[in-house]
């Protein structure tokens, strides 16, 4: 299976293993909920499924990497201890809560989930000591006398042995207690995934190109969906502090020359397309040469082009989506003011709430259950309520001044909307245009498309744009469907 139906198969899993019936009692018997297992190649992507599910459900996520633990930190340690036993006092041997369990406890006590996933990497990596214990683990759901909360559900992964010489296989006695989910790698699913995380043009346009370089595994040469994905943070985060990405990078994250070579050469492709035109002007429509160049340019080329737009365009969208989205949540921060101000005054309350926001995403952020991602987008949250706090901090109406505030962001928000729109109308014009070739015009579409930010945007507010795109119709049509589009949103404003 690929990592899509990985996730889909662990979410459902994690459902019905938490769900409860009328009467309280589980839906599948705790003896049946199988752990389930994990297996594939190295970055493939298996600890990003757990942990997108675990968000996605809003369940608790306690991780260990089982290659770093003893039978003595997995089982706890021993001690002395004096139990009566037919009326005379005997030494016994006991043990203190092993590490594992130990660590989902401290999560329920710190994030207030009752549930969540007991997630346990490369357990085919435990040692022979460690495996009988284990077995009961996977079994049973405890460690001698202390057992996994109810509502916890197990979940391991392993690489193959030819990938990790400490691995070993189950033997078919383990492998009767386990669901077994075998995970191969899979281009199509990744750039989709990619296309959400935003992974940089140059990395989804060659695998575009080279589909057959998205996983390597020659001997000690290797590449993987992580590898691509880790090239990809560093070459963002270069080119925004003004670095520039070059071929002895790009080998020290794909390590196969060949792949690296080639990755070099198509990414010195790409940075001459950026430079030989400009988005901005081909966003406010002003840049026929571009779409003449294009128009006759070879495959490769208007490929780099298209992957260009097309990360400019969900870029774009989702900005605007992150704004406004900011301004519906201060308008609600603003509503929960007013509710709770009473007889204090209104910047105090402002401030009492703003903290009690803080101190929630501390917690979420110290059991990992938050993305970076959505920290970043509720850490720009919070700043904006601290900048809106200060503009009414002392007004002779404070209330009005943060109606105001308020009032100001959902202007900004649907006038970045409305700005928007016209871009993609643009955008959508010079694609017609300028891709003549029916293969990049597909690609681009596809990398809208996968998306699912932009998606949503361009089926809300411009599914005709798109559709005209799909059917090759004129600009005419795309045009009365923009001046439709926009006057919704001056509705919507007034």
């Amino acid at each position: 299976m690929n990592i899509q139906q990985a996730i889909d198969q662990l979410e459902t899993a994690v459902r019905c293993y938490t769900a409860r019936d009328e009467k309280g009692m589980p839906l599948v018997p705790p003896e049946a909920q199988r752990p389930l297992y994990l297996i594939g190649p190295p970055g493939v992507g298996k600890t990003d499924v757990v942990a997108q599910v675990a968000r996605r459900l809003g369940v608790g996520l306690v991780s260990y990497t089982m290659t770093h633990h003893t039978r003595q930190s997995a089982l706890g340690l021993p001690q002395i201890r004096t139990r009566r036993f037919g009326g005379e006092e005997r030494a016994v041997t006991e043990y203190t809560m092993s590490e594992l369990l130990a660590g989902v406890y401290r999560h329920m006590e710190a994030s207030g989930c009752t549930s969540g996933i007991l997630f346990l990497d490369e357990i085919n990596c435990v040692s022979e000591t460690l495996t009988p214990a284990m077995l009961e683990l996977l079994q049973h759901k405890r460690f001698g006398e202390y057992a996994l909360p109810e509502g916890w559900v197990i979940v391991c992964a392993g690489n193959p042995e030819k990938y990790n010489r400490s691995a070993h296989a189950f033997d078919p006695v383990t492998l009767d207690r386990l669901r077994v989910l075998q995970i191969e790698p899979d281009l199509d699913a990744w750039q989709a995934y990619a296309a959400q995380r935003q992974v940089h043009p140059s990395v989804r346009g060659y695998l575009r190109l080279r589909p057959e370089d998205f996983f390597r595994a020659e001997g000690e040469r290797i590449v993987t969906a992580r590898s691509w994905m880790n090239l990809s943070d560093m070459m963002l985060a270069l080119e925004k502090n003004g670095g520039v990405a070059d071929a002895l990078l790009f080998g020290q994250y794909l390590q196969c020359g060949e792949v690296a070579e080639r990755f070099s050469l198509y990414h010195a492709l790409c940075r001459g397309v950026a430079a030989g035109f400009s988005l901005d002007d081909v966003l406010h429509g002003r840049d026929e040469a571009a779409e003449e160049r294009f128009a006759r340019a070879g495959f490769d080329e208007a490929l780099c082009a298209a992957m260009l737009l097309s990360d400019a365009l969900n870029a774009r969208i989702r900005t605007a989506e992150e704004i406004r989205e900011r301004a519906q949540r201060l308008r609600h921060f603003a509503d929960g003011v007013l509710r709770e101000q009473g007889n204090g005054a209104l910047t105090e309350t402002a401030r009492a709430i703003l903290a009690r926001m803080e101190k929630a995403l501390a917690v979420r952020r110290s059991v990992n259950a938050i993305s970076v991602e959505e920290e970043a987008r509720e850490r720009a949250l919070h700043s904006e309520i601290r900048t809106h706090i200060a503009a009414f901090y002392g007004a002779e109406d404070a209330q009005a001044a943060l109606m105001e505030q308020v009032r100001l962001a959902e202007a900004d928000a649907l006038n970045r909307r409305m700005a928007l729109l016209r871009e993609l109308s643009h955008a959508l014009d010079f694609a017609q245009r300028a891709f003549a070739d029916v293969h990049v015009r597909v690609i681009f579409l596809s990398e809208l498309e996968r998306n699912q930010t932009t998606l949503r945007f361009l089926k809300a507010n411009m599914p005709e744009p798109l559709e005209a795109l799909r059917s090759g119709a004129d600009p005419e049509r795309r045009a009365k469907a923009l001046r439709q589009a926009l006057a919704g949103e001056m509705t919507k404003l007034t």
